[in-house]
């Protein structure tokens, strides 16, 4: 669904302001920064004080090729940005120049890195797939566009607007530096070439676009002089922005997972605020269904404050921006969409956001918020995405809590886990989809779905004689139905499994009724097999007869003259449960049977 071109917002010839007449903030006339809101940063900011600019030599550039590890050189990479951002936010609150020399260092370090394309996205840059250090720039090479360098733009793009009075009274040449830095990694090349993930050639396009882009035009915004440069930006912006869009589910769902929405719907958001900003109002989509049901689908996923349904490469804690939040809310007008907001709003939001400076910015000129009782929808459907939500009580803190999915394995950030389910009690998690581990070089590679947490075996799913379910997006679920008075949803899943599983039929029918979860699985196979279903908990189950005892008090009843039961306990490796889960270790129930045919109900109260 091409939103602009449909509304003829391709022309921007004679809407773009320039430089001079540009106004961040257009729709808060009259802001100011918020001085609570910078009270930890100038903490921060002190601390750092005794820091040494952290070094990223060639050979942890080089880990990534060589063991694949990728976190010891984004740490890095990523201290010096949040540095640099926090030291120029303290330095332009403070005025008393005590950050300056320090914020020098840090900007003028990051300025001389030879590439900001990190080494697991090297890929991206047209000269640089087959290397394994940054390619060679000259006079005859752009540099390439990636997630982090373009937001190393908007970081130093943020120095720059608001450090650049304290900066060059060292030396005018450190801003001059930045600002032709900034045009050259990001605004010239954005203009001059294309990449996978502008949508270009008509391919598929996930949260890169909309990220980017955010950046593109933030940096644009307050650093680029030459009005016909500017023009340029916003119309390959809103032809490369309907790409996107037009990828997304109608319902608007994203398969990315609730952390990724971040990334993908609220940077849409992001780009539309700036996109109003830059045309003074002429170029903006608020009244389209699809961006309000992009931004509504995040309180639909959610559980319990910051837990939010982890489907996909998603961590079960996440928090969205409360003030964006907000903000997309009344201007999309979704009243329920500003009151989720303000519930949010109980948990402290960072205005140093290296990944999405003008986000930070934002926030810095939000007054305090009151956090407010939002009651909660007791079910959601996403027809396209095709997830369900039901929950006993209107407050998400209290009773049982239900999510189901269905969909194909070749998802974005898909994990292979069609029907799969999770439940949790008073907000807390009870079975749980275990998330995502730390990612290195294997996690986007062909051998992504031999870790364990990607496999199907290792969700409240079954094997079957061993098989598991099989990536790619042929290996899916048909024939779903949801329905809202039952606060049910089942679906046929025999297709994810590849044809070693030899299943006829495989219904799988979750509800939730009465404040109990059921549980029901119809399973015919071509001939007899082990069935081993299983079921991840955070907590150590106690088997007690036909019942086991789970997390939060409750009970899990299943019939043990169809089903053996047995727990296992297991490290995970490769992912940090202790911050997700509060334990360096994880449990599965199996429950097993050797048949050809079985029908068996699980209940959960």
């Amino acid at each position: 669904m091409k939103i602009f071109q449909q509304k003829g917002l391709y022309n921007v010839k004679g809407k773009v302001l320039s430089r001079e007449d540009f106004r961040l903030f257009s729709d808060e006339p009259n802001y100011e920064f918020n001085p609570k809101r910078f009270e930890k940063t100038v903490a921060s900011a002190e601390a750092m004080l005794k820091d040494e600019i952290p070094m990223l030599p060639a050979s942890l550039y080089r880990e990534f090729t060589v063991n694949g590890n990728r976190a010891n050189y984004e740490s890095l990479f990523f201290k010096r940005r949040n540095m640099a951002l926090t030291l120029a936010l303290a330095e332009f609150h403070e005025k008393k120049g005590r950050f300056t020399e320090k914020l020098m260092d840090a900007v003028w370090a990051i300025m001389e890195e030879s590439t900001w394309i990190l080494p697991a996205h090297l890929y991206t840059s047209p000269y640089g797939a087959n290397m394994t250090l940054g390619p060679v720039y000259n006079s005859e090479r752009r540099h390439g566009i990636a997630l982090f360098s373009a937001t190393t733009a908007a970081v130093l793009t943020t120095v720059y607007h608001y450090a650049k009075e304290a900066l060059d009274g060292i030396t005018p040449i450190i801003c001059e530096k930045m600002k032709y830095t900034i045009r050259e990694r990001l605004i010239i090349p954005f203009i001059e070439c294309t990449y996978w993930w502008t949508g270009d050639a008509g391919q598929r396009v996930n949260n890169w676009n909309p990220w980017i882009i955010s950046n593109v035009l933030y940096a644009t915004a307050l650093i680029e002089d030459d009005i016909y440069v500017r023009e340029r930006v916003v119309e390959l912006s809103v032809r490369r922005l309907d790409n996107f869009l037009n990828c997304y589910h109608p319902d608007g769902g994203c398969d990315e997972g609730p952390s990724y929405w971040g990334a993908a719907g609220a940077a849409l958001f992001d780009c539309l605020e700036i996109l109003e900003d830059l045309t003074n109002g002429k170029i903006t989509i608020y009244d389209s269904e699809l961006v309000k049901n992009i931004g509504e689908y995040i309180y639909k996923v959610n559980i319990n404050g910051n837990r939010f349904t982890n489907f996909a490469d998603c961590p079960p804690k996440t928090l969205p921006s409360p003030a964006l939040l907000i903000r997309y809310g009344k201007k999309c007008n979704s009243p329920f969409l500003v009151s989720f907001g303000k519930k949010l709003s109980c948990h402290e939001e960072s205005i140093v956001l290296t990944s999405q400076p003008y986000r930070g910015l934002r926030t810095a000129i939000t007054p305090d918020i009151d956090a407010e009782y939002c009651p909660m929808p007791t079910h959601t459907y996403l027809p396209d995405l095709k997830v369900m939500t039901a929950r006993e009580s209107e407050d998400s803190a209290k009773g049982i809590f239900l999510a189901a999915k269905g969909g194909n394995n070749g998802e974005m950030h898909n994990h292979n886990d069609v029907g799969n389910f999770m439940v949790y009690y008073d907000g807390n998690p009870v079975i749980i989809d275990t998330g995502v581990g730390q990612y290195t070089k294997q996690t986007f590679s062909p051998q992504r779905y031999e870790l364990w947490f990607m496999q199907s075996g290792y969700h409240n799913l079954p094997s079957f004689d061993g098989v598991d379910q099989k990536d790619g997006p042929r290996f899916a679920s048909r024939d779903e139905v949801f329905d809202p008075e039952a606060k049910s949803f089942s679906a046929e899943l025999a297709g994810a499994y590849p044809e070693g599983a030899e299943l006829s039929s495989f219904r799988r029918h979750v509800a939730l009724t009465g404040g109990r979860v059921t549980v029901t699985d119809k399973i015919t196979l071509a001939g007899e097999k082990k069935i081993d279903m299983h079921l991840m908990s955070a907590v150590l189950p106690v088997i007690d007869g036909d019942k086991i005892h789970l997390a939060q008090g409750r009970t899990l009843y299943y019939p043990a003259d169809i089903l053996s039961a047995r727990i296992e306990e297991f490290d995970p490796v490769g992912m940090n449960t202790k911050s997700a889960w509060g334990t360096e270790r994880l449990w599965r129930i199996h429950l097993t049977a050797t048949a050809s045919e079985i029908e068996y109900t699980l209940t959960v109260e």
